[in-house]
């Protein structure tokens, strides 16, 4: 009894097969199978024609391919052929459903596995693509991104691997955005300080390298940007780590941009200084100004030497021009040839600087009849 129950349930399996090949065309199944061939012997060169078509459309949209890119579309390129081939195949020769079914959903699983393979392999490239210190000059760490991007890479490959073979994963995808949810809310600094360094990347206020100087006493120079705060580099070689929210709310004086320094002094001559001496100081220091080539000689740029006020102890005489570099050395060079012409001015003039004076007088002795506490001197 066992055996012919045996040979039936065997005949019950086989039969779909069996019918499935007495119907098949064999004109069909040639034709499939020799574009299976094909494409499997031809895989390479057509993946690496689609590639260049691809590098061709991006390359029209100024977006260049790196070799890494390249290379990684080229294998995702071949994947997709051989697997779409094979899916064509099994639906124009229509096997059994159970047999086809199971096929397919390896096929596509494999498909669905190798694009998010080439994906999270395309993540680090992809954002280097981007990396805002080729656009704004300002030296982002995009590690973080990596890691992200990757993490979320896998996390929808698992998802979409289990969607293909209809395992519902729903539940699990809503605990997750509950989770999402109270991270969120947990990371509101870190959040508000990241969306600042958007803005003030997206703003271009300084670079990677850039002198500025932040309200608060905050200055030196931008050695990096990252996720949460910029680091500032002080001229005492302390490093100052600014919060990005601070940052994009305050004045920044970005000091690398000036095209010109600004000599700006006060000085005081002497107040017996009679007015042709002053006159003549401030004429021979005009003189030096425009024509020692060391500053701007321009409407927009004033030279201005003139008295402005008096104080305790001086005359003071104001000095105003910008010289024709930005750079620090040669600006010290230029206020050090400006010191040498007002002393020469000084000495032509026969005046000179004042220095902070104070009168005391000292009243005379006083008899006993003023002063009660006064006493005569000893004999």
């Amino acid at each position: 009894m066992e055996t012919p129950d045996i040979v039936e349930y065997a005949d019950h399996l086989t039969s779909p097969y069996r019918a499935w090949l007495a119907r098949m065309d064999a004109e069909t199944l040639a034709i499939s199978l020799g574009l299976c061939v094909l494409v499997i012997l031809l895989r390479r060169p057509l993946a690496s024609t689609l590639v260049r078509l691809i590098r061709w459309t991006l390359k029209s949209l100024s977006i260049e391919m790196s070799g890494e890119m390249k290379d990684e579309a080229d294998k995702f390129m071949r994947i997709l052929l051989v697997t779409g081939v094979l899916l064509l195949t099994s639906e124009a020769l229509s096997p059994p459903e159970v047999a086809g079914g199971f096929f397919r959903q390896i096929l596509i699983s494999v498909l669905v596995l190798a694009i998010f393979a080439a994906w999270y392999r395309l993540v680090e490239p992809m954002i280097s693509l981007i990396r805002p210190g080729k656009i704004t000059g300002v030296q982002l760490d995009t590690s973080w991104m990596v890691r992200l991007g990757q993490f979320v890479v896998v996390l929808m490959s698992i998802t979409a691997f289990l969607e293909v073979w209809n395992i519902d994963i729903s539940s699990a995808l809503t605990g997750v955005g509950v989770l999402g949810a109270g991270l969120a809310i947990a990371s509101q600094d870190f959040i508000r300080n990241l969306i600042a360094g958007m803005n003030n990347m997206s703003e271009k206020r300084f670079e990677t390298g850039d002198w500025i100087a932040v309200d608060g006493g905050v200055e030196g120079t931008v050695t990096r940007v990252d996720v949460r705060s910029t680091t500032v580099m002080g001229f005492d070689h302390v490093p100052h780590y600014v919060p990005n929210s601070e940052l994009s709310n305050a004045t920044v004086l970005n000091k690398s941009r000036m095209d010109h320094r600004r000599a700006f002094w006060t000085i005081g001559l002497v107040l017996d200084a009679s007015d042709e001496q002053i006159r003549q100081v401030c004429d021979d220091v005009q003189k030096h100004l425009r024509e020692s080539g060391d500053f701007v000689v321009a409407d927009d740029f004033p030279l201005i030497v003139c008295p402005i006020g008096l104080s305790d102890s001086a005359i003071e005489i104001r000095i105003l021009g910008f010289t024709r570099t930005k750079d620090y050395e040669p600006y010290l060079e230029a206020c050090g040839r400006l010191v040498s012409a007002l002393r020469s001015a000084l000495k032509a003039a026969g005046t000179e600087l004042a220095y902070p004076t104070r009168s005391i007088q000292i009243a005379p002795p006083q008899s006993a009849e003023h002063n009660p506490t006064w006493m005569p001197d000893a004999p």
